[in-house]
This record gives structure tokens, C-alpha cells and sequence, in this order.
């Protein structure tokens, strides 16, 4: 007769245990939303000190990592069509053109953060290279292909305006198929849902042309 007894004292304190843990849960649960935030927050703060983000007139954001390198045909474009009053995207600059992982860590938290307050449409990763004599142009992208996310329509009519303003797109899969930031923010994408993850690479002499990198900032908003 005890034992059942202390069995059921045991059980009541399980269950006592439960409720208190239950109730545990539930507060952490609140606390971390809260904190998540603060966690962009610090994020967007941390990457500041290495980059800058540039609100824009869309909800879209370019990010250009080689933008605040000195010398950089991107650097110098970006630089020289500030102010002129049109629409572009918001803009995240950085000087990491190797894409580290805590670089893209913070790039992702910015974007979780929805800076603004508005939920983001595109995110495209705007590279330049010195592409190989036989398909170097004046007017050549290449879209990356390896990683992408997005609706089928988007792309197209994103590669319809681009073409209206005389660009040539190339396709690839390979080298510039898309890096480490392209790759982490198709997978953020997955979760997030409708948006739209692009690596484009312009050809140098593209790169180097300030008015022409104005246009297809410009048409990107088309997304």
C-alpha cells in the first residue's frame, strides 16, 4: 500500500516537473523572439564596420562585395552614378571579394532582418570578372546558373529588359555559376519562400562602364 502510494507522490512530482518545464519552454520560446532582433541588429553592426548597406528606391538588395575596394571597376561605377536620382535597389557594399563565410553569415542576417520593414523581393549578387578573350565583351553578363532560386517568369523578364538595354547574357554552371553567398542565400530563400536569388557576373569593360551599370541596377527592379 505505501508503494503505491510513493508511486503516485512520484508520479504527481513528474507531472509537476512537466508543467514546470513546459512553462520553461514557453518563456525561452518568447525570450528568443525577442532576442532574434537584437540578433540582426548586431548582425547589420558587425557588418558595418567591414561593409555598408544603401537603402534603395525597391525591395530588392545588390550585393557588391568588391563595391568598397578601392580601384574596383564596380567600385568606381557604384561611386560615380550616386546621387543621380534613380531608382535602384538597396545596395550592400563590402570589400570581401572571396565571399568568407562570416561575411555571408551577416549578409543572410541582414536580409532575415528585412531592413526597412518590408519583405524582400530579389537578392542578386553582382560580381565583375576578367572573362576569357573569346566571349569578353562590352555587353556581356553572365547569369549564374549552379544557384539560383526563383520563378522561371522573373527570370525571363528580367533577361528581356537586360537585352532591351543591349546587354548579351551567358549562361553557366560552372566557375560562374555562383559562389558561397549565392549558395547560403538560395537555401535562406527555400525557407523564406517568394523570392528571387541571382549571381550575375559582368565582363570588365561592362564593369567599367558607369552608365551602363546604372541601366541594369535600374532593370534589376523589374523583379
Amino acid at each position: 500500500m505505501s508503494s503505491l502510494k510513493d508511486q503516485r507522490g512520484i508520479l504527481q512530482e513528474l507531472e509537476k516537473l512537466e508543467s514546470v518545464l513546459s512553462g520553461t519552454f514557453k518563456k525561452l520560446s518568447v525570450i528568443n523572439d525577442h532576442l532574434r532582433p537584437l540578433e540582426h541588429s548586431l548582425r547589420a553592426q558587425e557588418f558595418s564596420s567591414s561593409g555598408s548597406y544603401v537603402r534603395g528606391m525597391s525591395n530588392g538588395i545588390v550585393c557588391i562585395l568588391s563595391a568598397l575596394i578601392k580601384g574596383d571597376p564596380l567600385a568606381i561605377s557604384i561611386e560615380s552614378i550616386k546621387g543621380t536620382g534613380r531608382k535602384f535597389p538597396a545596395i550592400i557594399k563590402g570589400s570581401d571579394r572571396s565571399e568568407t563565410n562570416s561575411t555571408c553569415e551577416s549578409i543572410l542576417k541582414i536580409v532575415e532582418g528585412k531592413p526597412g520593414g518590408i519583405p524582400i523581393n530579389y537578392v542578386i549578387n553582382l560580381r565583375w570578372a576578367n572573362l576569357p578573350p573569346v566571349i569578353d565583351g562590352r555587353n556581356v553578363l553572365i547569369v549564374g546558373t549552379r544557384y539560383y532560386h526563383g520563378r522561371k517568369d522573373a527570370l525571363k523578364k528580367l533577361y528581356n529588359q537586360l537585352q532591351e538595354i543591349g546587354c548579351q547574357i551567358l549562361e553557366d554552371r560552372g566557375e560562374f555559376g555562383g559562389g558561397l553567398l549565392t549558395f547560403k542565400m538560395t537555401e535562406l530563400a527555400k525557407k523564406i519562400g517568394n523570392i528571387t536569388v541571382l549571381e550575375i557576373t559582368l565582363s570588365r569593360h561592362l564593369a567599367q562602364d558607369h552608365e551602363r551599370v546604372a541601366d541594369i541596377l535600374e532593370s534589376l527592379t523589374i523583379l
